[in-house]
């Protein structure tokens, strides 16, 4: 389990010298949690954000085109409504939107149409893997398309983020949000730990320092792959590039994205990230316990004595 005595009280020095989350500059009320951490819906459902976001649970949206087709669209223009009433919803709120070409040319185009849809369009940059997909591809494609549109103004979300030098890489290309895939770690270490060493192995193993077997896994720092149970991982990467951000007073965010379970939002949450995108699914669970429903089931037969 992560434990809140891993926590760096420090982060809160970054987090003050950062703008205000929730501004509140034309209320006479100030917002109490004006610095506190939004909460994004991954979906693309309107009909599932809308009372979310009436109720103020979440602050923005992130989709893809996955989540896109889910919510409806079968044909380019259908993807293109949804996607611009997603963005009349939220705003001045973020909506971010995910790149669908695959090149440098193409992605930037893409992207400067994209953020032609309204002020608060966030582009989703892949950070990496482009070589995966094909191997002709440019593997820095992603870092070079976050440079050129923070050179045009434009805000991007690097995505498919998994270690803390693809984090800081992405801030120092101009990325103004990194998102973490916390969720899909855990899910790997499951699937590829060889189970005769310690946790984490497939991702951090050094036996031999001079890697004579060629065996070595360095994809993570010890301290996240094997610094805990397998499905704490998550958790301990945000806090990894939380405190890097904090060293050296990085104000790009860190999105906290793929979570399974609530005890990773909550865990998240403790370790610093700055913003969580959550499936509706969980969202929707977000007023309930156990406790509160006996509780107002009691208050509401106790008021009946006064009626």
């Amino acid at each position: 389990m992560f434990e809140i005595l891993q926590t760096k009280a420090n982060t809160h020095s970054r987090r003050i010298r950062m703008d205000e989350s929730r501004p509140t500059a034309s209320k006479k009320l100030a917002h109490p949690s004006a610095r506190g951490p939004l909460i994004f819906a991954d979906t693309a459902v309107i009909e599932d954000i809308k009372p979310l976001y009436d109720a103020g649970i979440v602050s923005g949206v992130t989709t893809n085109p996955s989540l896109i087709k889910k919510a409806g669209a079968t044909n380019q223009a259908q993807a293109i409504k949804i996607a611009k009433d997603l963005i009349a919803m939220t705003c001045p709120n973020p909506t971010l939107l995910e790149l669908t070409e695959l090149t440098e040319e193409a992605m930037v185009a893409q992207a400067i149409e994209f953020a032609g849809w309204g002020d608060n369009v966030v582009i989703k940059v892949p950070v990496g893997g482009y070589k995966a997909v094909d191997d002709c591809f440019d593997a820095y494609t992603g870092l070079k398309v976050i440079k050129r549109l923070w050179e045009k103004d434009i805000r991007c979300a690097a995505t498919l983020v998994f270690n803390s030098t693809q984090a800081l890489w992405a801030a120092n290309a101009g990325a103004c949000f990194v998102a973490p895939f916390i969720g899909r770690l855990g899910d790997y270490l499951y699937s590829n730990d060889h189970p005769e060493r310690k946790s984490g192995n497939s991702l951090y193993w050094i036996e031999d320092h001079k890697n004579s077997n060629g065996d070595q896994n360095v994809s993570n720092s010890e301290y996240v792959a094997s610094g805990g149970e397998r499905k704490d991982i998550g958790p301990r990467l945000i806090q990894e590039i939380s405190t890097i951000f904090t060293n050296y007073d990085i104000h790009t965010q860190v999105l906290a994205a793929s979570f399974r379970n609530f005890s990773q939002i909550t865990e998240c949450l403790l370790a610093g990230a700055d913003i969580l995108t959550v499936p509706s699914n969980l969202l929707e669970q977000v007023c309930e316990h156990p406790l509160t429903s006996k509780g107002m089931a009691t208050f509401y037969q106790d008021s009946k004595v006064f009626i």
